[in-house]
């Protein structure tokens, strides 16, 4: 059985092959992340208002917040990408679109990952300002006591880069080569079997060592 002395001798002998391994990940980590396309990430926030402050119509928030999206329909992205002279088709917008209902707070996040930081903020504004008619729009259907609109709280502005997180990729597949890293070195010295200390042979025969025979140094 291995003990503590033991796996300390395994890493004095194969460190460089932990190292190597981990170096070796973060590099293609980096790689990895320099290949992928840069997403800007921007958002608005919206307040939620209701027309009066009743158990029955908050219970009912989640609900209709969480239908909101189904508004944004390929003629509405259809619509925006024109006015924003972009050129794209509703199903490429709509992967770069993520609505985000908060019922609990009262609050409609609108949150865009995009290929140009200011994009991002304008497509932000104009998904929040398009949603904000159609909800207005909804109100037809309900009683004036049950109207539910939305107001700006925060225009859209840009938040951060969200791919590549290339600092974060890196430090993972540094960490993630490195376990992988000890595992190799433990599994070969798992499958080596020869004996190369005193130590070795007291352990594997279970018979203590009476001396050793020096190397032939020559002189």
């Amino acid at each position: 059985m291995l003990q503590a002395r033991d796996y300390f001798n395994v890493l004095l002998r194969r460190w460089w092959l932990i190292v190597l391994i981990a170096l070796v990940a973060a590099a293609a980590a980096y790689g990895v992340s320099k290949l992928q396309t840069p997403l800007f990430r921007a958002q608005a926030t919206y307040d939620v208002i209701t027309s009066r402050w009743d158990q029955g119509l908050i219970n009912q928030l989640p609900n209709v917040m969480n239908n909101w999206s189904g508004q944004l329909t390929d003629a509405r992205l259809q619509e925006i990408s024109d006015q924003l002279q972009l050129d794209r088709s509703p199903d490429y917008l709509r992967k770069y679109v993520a609505i985000q209902p908060q019922p609990g707070n009262l609050l409609l996040i609108i949150q865009v990952d995009y290929p140009n930081a200011e994009t991002a903020v304008r497509l932000a504004d104009a998904v929040g300002e398009t949603l904000k008619r159609e909800v207005a729009a909804l109100n037809n259907l309900r009683l004036s006591t049950d109207a539910i609109n939305i107001r700006v709280q925060q225009p859209a502005k840009f938040l951060e880069l969200s791919q590549p997180k290339t600092k974060i990729n890196v430090l993972a597949g540094g960490i993630l080569g490195g376990v992988i890293g000890l595992l190799v070195a433990f599994g070969l010295e798992y499958l080596d079997d020869t004996l190369k200390t005193g130590a070795d042979i007291e352990r594997w025969t279970g018979l203590p060592t009476l001396g050793t025979i020096p190397a032939n140094e020559s002189v």
